[in-house]
């Protein structure tokens, strides 16, 4: 159980959502914490990856050139799309 303190505002839209949608306040609470958790863990994750990526080039060194990828982009949507650059 979980008890949240809305302004009335938002407490406003919430009531006037769940009436024209025939759902409960509780419902679209429920699915816009679900959704906004879900985002913050991508992006935590994508936080991660990055600095692991990071890590990984202070030790190698190995990169892509902005070229490669640039072409690889360009190529997007064409008949001619090139595959991803590797190092």
């Amino acid at each position: 159980m979980l008890g949240v303190r809305l302004d009335s505002e938002l407490e406003s839209r919430l009531a006037a959502l769940a009436e024209r949608t025939h759902r409960s306040k509780s419902y679209h609470a429920k699915e816009a914490l679900a959704r906004y958790i879900e985002q913050e863990e991508a992006k935590e994750q994508a936080d991660r990856e990055s600095l692991e990526r990071w890590e990984a080039y202070k030790e190698n060194g190995e990169s892509v050139s902005n070229q490669s990828v640039m072409d690889w982009l360009d190529s997007w949507g064409t008949d001619q799309e090139k595959p991803c650059p590797e190092k």
